[in-house]
């Protein structure tokens, strides 16, 4: 893990750094929950130096330079996302893995563990009792003060461990007292007496959780220091030591053996192997996810869902159920069942008490069905599904996504399997939210294929219409004529039945497009007026309390008040700018910005244009993304994506006789603009 540099502070790698396993398992535990707050995330890695150290080695990275200014540790965590956070994780718990630690280095990581958190307590207590302004800097503080050690397990120096420790959070460059707190942790109390508040309260908490003094000097400093009287100090020990109790018990750390004691190595033998189930079960899953991706449509979406149950649960039978919002059911859609099997009779109403796929969407969590003693007093459709999925019981898992509910998976299950599948519910959980993203995903690419069909079968319509109709003007002429002419000849003239017969078939043709004329035609779309700084508006409020509140997504407007009303439709005005706000909070799924302008009086070629603009600060698009970006072939979403949301954008502008385009660039960002011909004044 160290390379030696000079004669005693060696180089390292942060990414090695050891955590407690059993705050890995946690934290990994918490990552695939889907609906974890980054509040909870920050209670656990907050319980781990190593994580906080990780965590804010790598906030302080240039690619994240930015968060330096922020003190708040779930802030923090917020402004780096999930998914970086998961990463950490996963690649903390492989390094521990595949690095195990001898019987003296587990023996002094946890003491390195026990110390770590004490101190952090009681640097937190300290900060609350003496009114410091930032108690997450106290404590993370106090947690950090022996990292050093953790670099040096087989080195315990204290000397050494503190440069190390320094020359770690050095390289963090920090606007903080944090790197003078860890070089002073050892101070005398009269040589600390006039620094920083920050620096008093880690030398303070290192003392009183060390306990190498007699209490009675450690209440004298405490009343020197920060004029903490004996009770006070007691008060403060005993809520510590409360803390670390029930952080070990959160933790099944027993507080006795954290220092040294006969469990220790059987302890982390059991952790280990959960370590490595929880990676396993991880690559299955992170594979599952890329299987879901290469779904070509539904129909094949679901195959994939069947055959990764099987690899990584063990479920070899399941039937999906998709929800029909507006009829409030759950239909099937596919199974392992035979093709003659009538699953289309399976539509399951979502009403309390009738089933346990129901309650299964009503609660928005997994549902185990009895054991089969108890299934008797299961509904019949219950009854029905265990037999069918060829099981004891049954499981049923929510698909629910951020935005909807998708459906419910079924799954045959036995009694053996029961206690495996309960031990994975979390990631059994996060499986079928990756389900239903992909399925989401589907249904709204069908749902664009519609739409685009339906804005090309109007367009051909009206197409159609005025050719018919320019048809029609020469046909009536020629009749016309052909009627004069009979006119000028004898009637038993030989080109009278020739005349006779061009008349017949002209009338014919007439007939022909008249039948094509009565076909039906598409709704004419609404037109008038619209206000754009008012629908702009309209929108936004929607979305700051649900797609924005639910992504990490600020928004800035400037709007020209002076922007006058437009001719066009509301509705494709509106499905517009859903569309490229949707997009573009797509392309910062870790949180950013959303800009919209508005401005009047744009002049381009002598025409004046209102414009809008709306831009994001996401992961932008390459070259070859924008060159093809507004045919339905492009996406940035996937390989197999049509987007043709974009597709549809453009008709829709271009319908309005406006234009759109799009500036763009990798990591920086992208732009669209629209242009909306002015209403001309009468």
């Amino acid at each position: 893990m160290c390379t030696p540099e000079g004669n005693d502070v060696p180089t390292f790698d942060v990414e090695k750094l050891p955590s407690i396993p059993q705050v890995l398992l946690k934290l990994i535990e918490k990552c695939h929950q889907v609906d974890v707050s980054f509040n909870e995330l920050a209670d656990v890695i907050q319980m781990d130096a190593a994580l906080t150290a990780k965590i804010i080695s790598t906030a302080s990275s240039p690619a994240y330079a930015k968060l330096n200014e922020t003190e708040d540790f779930s802030r923090l965590l917020a402004e780096l996302g999930l998914s970086t956070i998961r990463a950490i994780a996963i690649t903390s718990a492989v390094h521990l893995f595949f690095s195990p630690q001898d019987e003296q280095s587990n023996r002094i990581l946890k003491q390195c563990w026990h110390r770590a958190l004490t101190t952090a307590h009681i640097a937190r207590s300290l900060a609350r009792l003496t009114h410091y302004s930032s108690e997450d800097d106290a404590y993370i503080s106090g947690l950090l003060h022996n990292i050093g050690q953790l670099l040096l397990l087989k080195k315990p120096q204290a000397d050494t461990a503190i440069e190390a420790g320094i020359q770690l959070i050095s390289k963090w460059q920090l606007n903080s007292f944090l790197e003078d707190a860890i070089r002073y942790q050892a101070a005398a109390t009269q040589s600390v007496l006039d620094a920083p508040r920050l620096v008093k309260l880690v030398n303070f908490a290192c003392k009183l959780s060390n306990r190498t003094q007699p209490l009675g000097q450690l209440a004298n400093d405490g009343q020197l220091l920060f004029g903490l009287s004996r009770p006070q100090l007691d008060a403060l020990l005993s809520e510590a030591d409360s803390e670390i109790q029930q952080n070990a018990k959160q933790l099944g750390i027993t507080v006795a053996t954290a220092e040294s004691g006969p469990e220790t190595a059987q302890q982390n033998e059991r952790v280990n192997l959960e370590l490595a189930r929880q990676i396993r079960s991880i690559a299955l899953l992170n594979s599952a996810q890329q299987h879901l991706s290469t779904g070509h449509d539904l129909e094949s979406t679901l195959q994939i869902i069947q055959r990764d149950l099987k690899i990584l649960f063990g479920l070899s039978h399941s039937l999906c159920f998709l929800y029909n919002e507006a009829e409030n059911q759950l239909i099937a859609t596919a199974s392992h069942l035979n093709k003659n099997e009538k699953q289309n009779e399976f539509s399951i109403p979502v009403k309390p008490g009738r089933s346990l796929l129901a309650e299964t969407i009503q609660q928005k969590h997994l549902c185990f069905s009895p054991a089969p003693p108890a299934q008797n007093s299961l509904a019949v459709i219950d009854q029905q599904l265990i037999r069918l999925l060829k099981g004891d019981g049954m499981l049923c898992i929510p698909l629910i996504t951020e935005q909807q509910i998708i459906g419910v998976l079924a799954t045959g299950t036995s009694q053996q399997q029961l206690p495996e599948l309960k031990h994975q519910q979390s990631l059994m959980t996060y499986f079928a939210y990756a389900v239903a993203q992909a399925v989401e995903y589907l249904q709204q690419r069908q749902s664009e294929q519609q739409q685009l069909l339906a804005i090309e079968r109007a367009r051909q319509q009206k197409h159609t219409s005025k050719l018919l109709h320019e048809v029609n003007n020469p046909l009536s002429i020629i009749n016309n004529y052909l009627q004069l002419l009979a006119g000028k000849l004898d009637a038993d003239h030989a080109a009278q039945s020739q005349l006779t017969i061009l008349k017949e078939e002209i009338e014919r043709v007439t007939g022909i497009l008249a039948q094509m004329k009565d076909l039906p035609q598409a709704e004419d779309t609404p037109q008038g007026e619209v206000d754009l700084n008012a629908l702009i508006q309209d929108l936004l409020s929607i979305f700051r309390t649900s797609l924005f509140a639910s992504h990490s997504i600020k928004d800035t407007v400037n709007l020209d008040r002076t922007l006058p009303s437009i001719s066009g439709n509301p509705n494709s005005l509106k499905q517009v700018i859903t569309n490229l706000i949707k997009n573009a909070v797509e392309a910062m799924p870790e949180g950013g910005v959303i800009k919209l302008n508005t401005c009047s009086q744009v002049n381009v070629g002598g025409q004046l244009f209102i414009e809008l603009t709306i831009a994001d600060s996401g992961h932008g698009m390459s070259s070859d993304t924008l060159k093809n970006l507004f045919k339905p072939i492009a996406s940035t979403k996937g390989k197999e994506n049509s987007g043709l949301g974009l597709s549809i954008v453009k008709k829709l502008i271009s319908d309005m006789q406006g234009t759109i385009c799009c500036r763009s660039e990798m990591n920086g960002g992208t732009e669209f603009q629209i242009l909306l011909p002015m209403k001309k004044k009468d």
